[in-house]
Formats: C-alpha cells, sequence, structure tokens
C-alpha cells in the first residue's frame, strides 16, 4: 500500500504493467487475427477462381432429362423437315434412345444454362448420360474451343478434387453438405467431441469418487471395531493385585493399535477433505461452459437460416418485383429482345412452382434462373459452416479439452503449445487435424463449383456480401478483447484464454 514515486505514471485499471505479461496476454489475438486474414484469402481467391473460370455469365439448373432430350431433338427434327432433310434415321434411333435413358441413365443429371439465347448454342445443355450426348449442331467449333466445352461440362457432371484428381463421389459427404442433418451437425462436430469427452470423464470421476468414499468408510468402520476390541482386551486382563501392570498393558494394546492402524482414532480429527468433490465441481463447471458455447453456435446456425437465408430471399424477391429495373437483363420478356424460355418444358415440377408462386420474385414473363439470385449455397459455406467450425477448431487448438494439467491455467499460451500440444494427446489432434482440413477441402471445392457452375459472378459476390454479416462479428470476437459478456458467457476471457473453465 506504499504511494508510488512522484513522476511515476500511475497505471490505468486494465492496463498491463509487465511488459512480458501484455505480450503473453496479446499473443493469442495476434495469432488468431493471422489465421482469419489467412483463412479469408483462400476463400477469396476460390473464389476469383471459380468465377475466372465461369467463362461469362453462365448459370446451370438441373432439369428433367427425359424432357430436355426430347424437346431438342423435336427441335432438330422440326429444322431437319422445314429444311428438307431425312429426319427418318433420327425417328428411327427414338426408341433407342428411350431405352438408354430408362436403363443407364436414371440416376444421372441434365443441366440448362438460363442465360443461353438458343438451344442450340454450344454450352445450352449438358446431359451426364454417358450414353447420350446433346443433339444439337457442334461441329462448327474449333477443336481446342470443342475440347475446353468437353473438359467444362465433364467437371460439371464428374467432378473431380483438383492436383488430387478423386472423384467426389468417392469421399464421404462431399454430395451431403447441403442436406439437413449434415449442415446442421457438422459444423458442430468438434463441439461435440468435446461434451462427449467431458461427459464421460464427469462419470468416471463420479463413479471414482463414489468408490473412493465407501473404501473410506469401511476403513473407518474397521478403525472402530480394532478400537472396541483393543478397549475390551485391556480391561478385561486387568488385575486386583497389579493394576499399575494391567493398565500399562493396556497402553501397550492401544499403542499396538494406532500403530498398525494409522487412521485409527485421529482418522477422523486428521484426515485431509476429500478432492473426489471438488474435482467433480470443476467438471460440472466445464460441460456447463461448453453447453454454453453450444447454445451460441445453435444461435449463429439459427440467424443464418432465418435472417441470411429466409430473409435475405424475401427481401431479393420483394426488390425483384417492385424494382424491376435492378434485374436487368434477366427479365425474359418479348419487350426488352431477350432469348424466350425455350427450356420451360424441360423445368422440374418445384421449379414450374416456383415460377408461378408470387412470393418467389417471378411472374408469368420470368423464366426459372434467370432472374438475379444471390447464391444461397455461398451463404451456406460462409456463414454457416465456416465460422463456426473455424472457431471452436481455434478453442481446441488453444485449450485442448484432453490435458487436464493442474497447472496448465497459470502457463502462457507459447508454453502451452510447445510443452504439450505436440507430445500429449496425439490420438485427439490427429483427429481435429483430419476434420479440419477434410472438412475444409469439402466446403472449398463444393464453393468453388458453385462459382464455376451455378450462379453468376455478380450472385457470387452478393452471396458472399451477406456472408459477411456473420463472418465479420465472429471474426471480431474472436480477435479483440470486446465484448467481455459474451465471451465470458461462452468461456473466453479477455486475453483470449478461459475465463471460468480453467484446465478445460
Amino acid at each position: 500500500n506504499n504511494p508510488s514515486p512522484a513522476g511515476t505514471p500511475k497505471m490505468k485499471k486494465g492496463t498491463c504493467d509487465d511488459r512480458s505479461r501484455c505480450s503473453s496476454a496479446n499473443a493469442p489475438f495476434s495469432y488468431y487475427r493471422r489465421f482469419y486474414i489467412l483463412h479469408s484469402a483462400i476463400v477469396l481467391a476460390v473464389l476469383i477462381v471459380g468465377m475466372m473460370h465461369n467463362g461469362g455469365n453462365r448459370k446451370y439448373i438441373p432439369v428433367n432429362q427425359k424432357e430436355l432430350f426430347h424437346l431438342m431433338k423435336n427441335n432438330i427434327l422440326s429444322s431437319s423437315s422445314s429444311g428438307g432433310g431425312d429426319g427418318g434415321v433420327i425417328e428411327e434411333e427414338e426408341e433407342d434412345d428411350e431405352k438408354i435413358i430408362v436403363e443407364s441413365c436414371r440416376k444421372t443429371k441434365a443441366y440448362v444454362n438460363v442465360h443461353s439465347s438458343t438451344m442450340e448454342d454450344a454450352d445450352a445443355a449438358i446431359f451426364c448420360c454417358p450414353g447420350l450426348s446433346p443433339p444439337n449442331n457442334n461441329s462448327s467449333l474449333e477443336d481446342g474451343k470443342e475440347k475446353t466445352t468437353q473438359y467444362y461440362q465433364s467437371n460439371l457432371c464428374h467432378p473431380r478434387l483438383p492436383i488430387v484428381g478423386i472423384s467426389t463421389q468417392q469421399l464421404p459427404l462431399a454430395r451431403r453438405l447441403t442436406r439437413l442433418i449434415e449442415a446442421w451437425t457438422l459444423p458442430l462436430l468438434p463441439i461435440f467431441i468435446r461434451l462427449f469427452y467431458q461427459l464421460v470423464v464427469f462419470l468416471y470421476s463420479i463413479f471414482t469418487t463414489r468408490n473412493r468414499h465407501r473404501k473410506q468408510c469401511q476403513n473407518n468402520q474397521d478403525d472402530d471395531v480394532v478400537q472396541r476390541e483393543a478397549t475390551s482386551i485391556s480391561y478385561s486382563t486387568r488385575d486386583s493385585s497389579s493394576s499399575l501392570s494391567s493398565s500399562k498393558s493396556s497402553h501397550v494394546v492401544m499403542n499396538q493399535a494406532n500403530t498398525s492402524n494409522p487412521s485409527s482414532s485421529t482418522a477422523t480429527a486428521a484426515a485431509p477433505l476429500p478432492i473426489g468433490p471438488n474435482i467433480i465441481h470443476i467438471q460440472k463447471r466445464q460441460i456447463r461452459i461448453t453447453l454454453q458455447r453450444l447454445l451460441f453456435y445453435f444461435f449463429l446456425l439459427n440467424f443464418r437460416g432465418w435472417c441470411l437465408f429466409i430473409g435475405a430471399n424475401a427481401l431479393e424477391g420483394y426488390v425483384i418485383r417492385q424494382l424491376p429495373w435492378i434485374a436487368g437483363s434477366s427479365r425474359g420478356t418479348a419487350d426488352n429482345n431477350e432469348p424466350e424460355c425455350w427450356y420451360e418444358g424441360a423445368l422440374k415440377a418445384h421449379h414450374k412452382s416456383a415460377m408461378e408462386s408470387s412470393d418467389s420474385g417471378y411472374d408469368n414473363a420470368h423464366c426459372y434462373g434467370r432472374p438475379f439470385d444471390f447464391s444461397d449455397h455461398v451463404v451456406l459455406f460462409l456463414a454457416h459452416y465456416l465460422p463456426i467450425f473455424v472457431m471452436e477448431m481455434l478453442h481446441y487448438y488453444s485449450f485442448p479439452f484432453w490435458d487436464r494439467r493442474p497447472g496448465i491455467e497459470k502457463a502462457t499460451m507459447e508454453e502451452r503449445q510447445s510443452s504439450y500440444f505436440l507430445y500429449v494427446g496425439t490420438m485427439w489432434n490427429v483427429l481435429h487435424v483430419f476434420l479440419f482440413l477434410y472438412l475444409h477441402l469439402l466446403v472449398l471445392h463444393a464453393l468453388y463449383l458453385t462459382a464455376v457452375y451455378f450462379h453468376t459472378p455478380a450472385e457470387i459476390m452478393v452471396g458472399y456480401g451477406v456472408s459477411l454479416i456473420l463472418q465479420l462479428p465472429v471474426g471480431y470476437l474472436m480477435c479483440t478483447g470486446v465484448w467481455h459478456r459474451v465471451r465470458k458467457y461462452i468461456g473466453l476471457s479477455s486475453e483470449g484464454g478461459l475465463m471460468s473453465d480453467k484446465g478445460d
């Protein structure tokens, strides 16, 4: 309580008076910032490369393969009959083509480019069935351009991972990222593993504590029995002629009993309190904070679903209906010389119902897929999968749940990483690194395919901007020491570590 010397500036509350302590406190934040910058740069690079490979304004949607094939064949028949050509060969081959579609093409898909002007365009339709090819005339294409078109179409039908060359159909979960169950469980997989581990350890601690308490009670009962037997023996051997010697023998018997059982008469007074209840209390607190963080993630997932998906799509439909000039050339009407909806007969049932719905932003003059539609999949990947998954993986990297050393909360982040992370818990480290790399590989590849085939560059960039509504707050929460109540609720301190979940 000595006053500070004259001329010494007083430290403000909450500031660091030790330079080494300040550097160790800022170390997690600097590491998180570098990681988020690198991570964002990789994601943006994947989007840019995908938009460059899009080749313009191409946007493909899946359609009914059988209807599309007959639609394009009838167009060739009508053009050949009007031109005086012989269409008999095509008519004779119709039954064979029908058998190929029914037998070998049930599980394949067909796509149309919604921005193609006519079905004669080289990129108008893509058939993924190996026994079919688009029945249009592409003989006018040059060899180089034809090879590029074939390669482009092949990657849509049979996507493969770049460099590795493995088909995504052979990878688990590669085709299920947009399914409801996978979309709500895969981002939470790391915290589910942490919670499962904590529950198992908690139950094991309860079992061992009860076992230890039962053994201690049994030992206390045995000590009481020995004490009573020793007292009775000392009184039964007492003789009227030698009271002094019998008293001495009683003391000897008592001393022998105390020597053979150290926890006899003084065990209750001198024994320390059991540590089991303290451990159970700490583990309960760890589980509670993990559940609070899981609830926080659940809130983020619902915010993405209700606000950035349903709400943003409703707002987009309102803008398209009220401000049609924003959609620009996407309105396929005869007034603005836009191409007719040549693929309308091949649309699937739910696409046609979306065109007829008044809430979707379409009207009868629109062709499905042509009006501006920001990429929901980009929002799904960048505002649903990656923020939560990356946040929990960084939490695991900084504070592994398997490391239960008593003094770990007193060490700096660098000491924990260098001393424990690489030498303890190898199984958990390998598992989490594999999950991190594998899920990023699937998500980034799906993001690349979305940018190349299923949305225009403008729709991709708007979807990326919408995803920033959730990405930026999460990154700000992890990279700064603000929002103390939120950080405390999910188990993060203002110094990048656990505040009330020590040892977790």
